[in-house]
């Protein structure tokens, strides 16, 4: 099973994913290890204003790629990486932002949002009706983990019909993040109201390491192999080949699946 990973904080020493080049590397390798064939190097944005400039996380990524093609040729797993940024909501963004410009995905028309795990800012919509005007595509990131959304499936679909897509993170799916966060991420999955499962990669060990195998099977046994693979490598590859996939359903209830019927501890005690 290939997958395409469309949030990684993989370069280094410019947020809170790795330190040193070697743990990238590491990173990307063992995340190559489990499958994972392109993944986005999203690096906070606010980060890289107060310690980095855009120009330099472009070089970290080129230098990144280099060293993964070094190895590969002694036979050490690669993955491909793009150069992405994860943005904070503010006012002021869609002036930043531009088709093309390094703060979207490849320089392609879709841009990474981070979505606070609070409050849902009043003036969201508003950021993503100019993103939308001028032809950018906004992905929510982690909507199962803020706690206006995942209360609230209605308000995810009206963003969906405002334009915006969502991804979820592996850690929710697999329970990483906690029983509230899985059960979010997992019905918001059977409600078809996410575009997307991504990493988040921060380190090699933790609630955030490299790989999607294991919510592969996580999202498997929720849905279906064919959601699965839509979900870990057929949408995030349609993205990063400029193609916006839509929610399949407008069903308000999820599709009937074994985690209905079974106590979240027992679920978590899967692998």
């Amino acid at each position: 099973m290939q997958f395409t990973d469309l949030l990684a904080h993989i370069v280094p020493g410019v947020d809170d994913g790795p330190a040193s080049m070697d743990q990238s590397v590491k990173m990307a390798q063992a995340a190559a290890l489990e499958g994972t064939a392109t993944l986005v190097s999203a690096p906070h944005l606010h980060d890289i204003d107060l310690n980095s400039d855009v120009g330099e996380v472009r070089q970290l990524v080129a230098d990144l790629n280099s060293r993964l093609r070094r190895e590969a040729a002694a036979g050490a797993p690669q993955a491909r990486v793009l150069h992405g940024m994860e943005n904070r909501i503010t006012p002021d963004l869609p002036d930043r932002v531009e088709p093309g410009n390094p703060l979207t995905i490849d320089g392609s028309r879709f841009v990474l949002l981070s979505t606070p795990f609070t409050t849902v800012p009043p003036f969201m919509a508003d950021v993503i009706a100019r993103l939308r005007m001028k032809r950018l595509v906004p992905i929510l990131c982690r909507p199962e983990r803020n706690e206006v959304l995942r209360r609230d499936s209605g308000r995810m679909r009206e963003l969906i019909e405002d334009g915006a897509l969502f991804v979820v993170t592996s850690g929710s799916v697999t329970g990483a993040f906690g029983k509230e966060a899985q059960r979010a991420g997992l019905r918001m999955i059977q409600q078809q109201i996410v575009h997307a499962v991504v990493s988040d990669m921060h380190a090699l060990e933790g609630v955030r390491p490299p790989g999607l195998r294991r919510a592969h099977r996580w999202v498997e046994r929720a849905t279906d192999e064919a959601t699965a693979r839509r979900l870990l490598d057929l949408q995030p590859r349609m993205i990063l080949q400029g193609h916006s996939p839509e929610a399949e359903s407008e069903s308000p209830e999820p599709a009937a699946s074994w985690t209905r019927f079974l106590p979240l501890g027992l679920i978590r005690g899967r692998s």
